[in-house]
């Protein structure tokens, strides 16, 4: 987290606001941010029955009346408000590009009132086409970064988001599990082996998949746990989704390219579902 200098924070002139703002000052205290950026759009391209037309524009005065009151960051950082008009998917991207941004913080609901029925279409959006880190908070969350799951693979892609969570866990002092899931086909009947024995030829290669990731990491010092986990359908962010509902980790580390499509095209399909369905707050790296 120590190389996400420059802060982009989308407010969006919803209840969530507050709690978005509170989060990003924690963030921003963790990481030594040196430039925290707070950018709302005035959305032309959002035309609801229940689009919020009644209220009031969010003018640059009262942006930063709202940053004040709930930005709490370690005090040393610039900060600079801005509010303009267009799309919030095409000025948040260009605003990001234009001031070097390394983390954009925007919540899932994002965009929800244009967008009925997905409320984290713009978040997945802006997380496909951002070349930075995202991070996608959901909407029931408080700041606490004491427990971090990361899914790996022996990837570079898991290598960044391993890394990342362990420069968070250097400062903050939190556990970070490095969480392999590896895929159990049906067809290890057809090998001549159980399928206990085929677990465990499984196990034993994302074990080894494992080391190879710590052996090519930085992890700042930090004791990381592996673990292992069969996965029998096919279906890994149900098992992510159940860990985290058992308390294994208050925040979800991951690389954003999968292994299919174009990097800066397509989102890997678990960074994606986890965007849209986890619990906890999302960092995409």
């Amino acid at each position: 987290m120590r190389r996400y200098k420059h802060i982009l924070v989308c407010v969006d002139q919803s209840d969530y606001d507050a709690p978005l703002l509170a989060y990003a000052g924690g963030r921003s205290r963790v990481a030594e941010s040196t430039e925290v950026h707070f950018l709302h759009v005035l959305d032309d391209t959002v035309r609801t029955d229940d689009a919020p037309s009644a209220l009031p524009e969010l003018t640059r005065e009262m942006l930063q009346t709202l940053v004040a009151e709930h930005f709490k960051g370690h005090g040393r950082e610039q900060l600079t408000h801005e509010v303009v008009r267009g799309s919030t998917l095409i000025e948040a991207l260009r605003y990001a590009h234009e001031k070097d941004i390394d983390l954009i913080i925007l919540g899932r609901h994002h965009g929800r009132r244009g967008e009925a029925g997905d409320t984290a279409l713009l978040a997945r959006r802006i997380t496909r086409k951002s070349t930075c880190s995202v991070l996608v908070l959901p909407e029931e969350y408080r700041f606490q970064a004491d427990a971090l799951v990361v899914p790996v693979r022996d990837s570079e892609c898991s290598a960044g988001a391993l890394e990342v969570a362990c420069g968070i866990a250097a400062i903050t002092g939190a556990t970070v599990t490095a969480l392999n899931i590896h895929r159990v086909g049906a067809g290890y009947a057809r090998t001549g082996k159980t399928l206990d024995e085929h677990q465990a030829l499984l196990e034993a290669a994302a074990e080894r998949e494992c080391e190879r990731l710590r052996d090519r990491t930085d992890t700042h010092g930090v004791a990381v746990e592996f673990r292992c986990v069969p996965d029998l359908h096919s279906e890994p962010v149900p098992i992510i989704l159940d860990l985290l509902g058992d308390g294994l980790g208050k925040a979800v580390v991951i690389g954003a390219r999968g292994r299919t499509g174009a990097a800066g095209v397509l989102l890997g399909t678990i960074t994606e579902q986890l965007i849209r369905r986890s619990p906890s707050p999302v960092v995409a790296v």
